[in-house]
């Protein structure tokens, strides 16, 4: 167990003193956990509702939420960059809005775990599909700009497919999965102006991961 797994099971248990909390998965193993394993913990409580964040000490930068009969999995990334797969029972666990590129911001983080740890298949296979939503994107901002989405010719947006291609480059790693995320931003911010991208909780969690956390 990595110094920030083992700092946040102490945040747990200090923001949830009368719940149960129990450690399984990969932090039982000691010999196949790394710094890029995610922090797996049943949280068994007795109160309605639980504040992931106010329990977690940080604000959620992208997550998975599944309600199973009495077990609420949510598996989150923090702001902060750490990763926490929770279990809870007891409550219903309390979560923000999501994001508007929710999906795709999991997606950049499970990449980027992928490469760190050398599986260059599943980090390419998450990374190509956010590549795919990158260039959805780029052409929903071409039909604007051209006012049609017929395009017999080329139009001024179709050098950005060659921007894309550029990312798939070696050697591969998290940076991969960073520049992947950080095109898609471009796209996205290109059809909605007010997009907000979030490389800052990417980046953190990468830091995390390769052991340059401060």
């Amino acid at each position: 167990m990595s110094m920030w797994q083992a700092d946040t099971l102490s945040t747990l248990r200090e923001a949830l003193p009368n719940a149960e909390i129990e450690v399984y998965g990969s932090m039982l193993e000691p010999a196949s956990t790394d710094s890029w394993s995610d922090l797996d913990v049943m949280v068994r409580v007795t109160s309605p509702v639980l504040s992931l964040e106010a329990a977690l000490g940080a604000p959620l930068w992208a997550w998975q939420s599944v309600q199973d009969g009495d077990e609420h999995v949510v598996r989150a990334v923090l702001d902060d960059g750490r990763r926490v797969d929770l279990t809870i029972t007891g409550a219903e666990g309390l979560l923000p809005d999501q994001p508007a590129d929710n999906d795709i911001r999991l997606d950049a983080a499970l990449a980027a775990v992928k490469f760190g740890r050398g599986s260059h298949l599943i980090g390419l296979h998450l990374t190509l599909g956010i590549i795919r939503e990158s260039l959805v994107q780029w052409m929903v901002a071409a039909d604007r700009q051209e006012g049609t989405a017929q395009h017999p010719h080329a139009t001024a947006l179709d050098d950005r497919a060659v921007d894309e291609l550029s990312l798939l480059r070696v050697p591969a790693g998290p940076a991969t999965a960073r520049a992947a995320y950080e095109h898609y931003c471009a796209a996205r911010a290109a059809v909605e102006p007010g997009f907000v991208s979030g490389l800052e909780g990417l980046d953190a969690m990468i830091a995390r991961g390769s052991g340059r956390a401060g």
